[in-house]
């Protein structure tokens, strides 16, 4: 049923941008509406996979979203690989059929996520022999050309801080802390809500956000980043984010970003990690961890440095 993600990302195109809440009920209608039987909060995690996979642009704070302009960049080391992000409206529907009858060459990849989540679009990477061709190429498609949006922006990415000021939660208000000693880290009852930590809570309007607090002032943070904030203030000798090489002759640079469950990387460094191949992760359901595949070693030490977390190894 892959053509339900590719419908969702055509309508979300046609529409170009709106509120995080309508396009989920658009989503999660459209699943229903094409019998699949998706868990609890898998439209939220679509939209979550399109923004990762550089389709759509997502202000979870201000529950807004708006489609990504249309695209094309190398995959890094891919043997003549370049995807095709972004915005994909008829139009551009048309465009790349126009493309392919003057030989374009196109591999279209359907989803391989679990039956129990909405599929993302299919991921469209083209063939090239010859790297200076593909600002053609681009133009073809209706697309800006960027180089290699994973080394690019991996080398952009802004290091770990504390957001800005906010409010603690509101009297009377349920309030979770999160627990990094759980296995899996999990986020339990705080009442009290004394310590420093990372603390969340629902508002009034029964959105999810997370707090940060540090010496009786509280900051604004995502929980993804909250979680690293938390990490880099414990210390601790594990590493949440291992890099192993790939065993193929000349590819001992290239290899798997591994990212524990319960430590999952916010939202500009999962761009930059699933980029490098334009595909959802792999999830390790027995040691419980996200694995990103083709990735090259100094983006994953970008990553980690980013999170201020050392990069593991097989050692650990």
């Amino acid at each position: 049923m892959t053509d339900t993600g590719n419908l969702l990302l055509r309508w979300a195109s046609e529409l170009g941008s709106g509120t995080v809440t309508d396009l989920k009920k658009g989503a999660a209608w459209l699943a229903r509406s094409n019998g699949l039987e998706v868990e609890f909060g898998a439209a939220g995690r679509w939209i979550r996979d399109c923004q990762s996979l550089g389709h759509l642009d997502v202000d979870w704070k201000a529950g807004r979203w708006s489609v990504a302009p249309s695209a094309l960049t190398r995959l890094p080391s891919a043997d003549g690989l370049a995807a095709v992000v972004g915005s994909r409206t008829a139009f551009a529907d048309e465009r790349l059929a126009n493309a392919e009858a003057e030989e374009l060459s196109v591999i279209r990849v359907p989803s391989s996520l679990p039956d129990t989540d909405i599929p993302v679009p299919d991921t469209w990477l083209v063939q090239y022999d010859d790297p200076s061709v593909l600002p053609g190429k681009a133009g073809m498609l209706g697309a800006v050309y960027t180089e290699c949006f994973a080394i690019q922006a991996a080398a952009m990415l802004p290091e770990l801080r504390l957001g800005r000021p906010s409010a603690p939660p509101a009297y009377g208000r349920a309030v979770e802390r999160y627990d990094q000693d759980s296995v899996p880290p999990v986020f339990v009852p705080a009442p009290k809500h004394e310590g420093d930590g990372l603390y969340r809570f629902r508002q009034a309007d029964h959105r999810r956000i997370c707090t940060i607090k540090r010496g009786g002032d509280w900051y604004e943070t995502s929980q993804e980043r909250g979680i690293y904030l938390e990490l880099a203030r414990l210390g601790g000798d594990g590493a949440p984010i291992r890099w192993y090489p790939e065993r193929g002759a000349g590819r001992e640079r290239m290899g798997r970003l591994v990212v524990d469950w319960g430590t999952p990387l916010p939202d500009l460094q999962r761009r930059v990690a699933v980029m490098c191949t334009a595909l959802p992760p792999e999830f390790g359901m027995t040691a419980k961890t996200v694995i990103y595949h083709n990735v090259p070693r100094a983006v994953a030490e970008r990553i980690a440095a980013s999170l201020s977390q050392r990069l593991g190894d097989e050692n650990d």
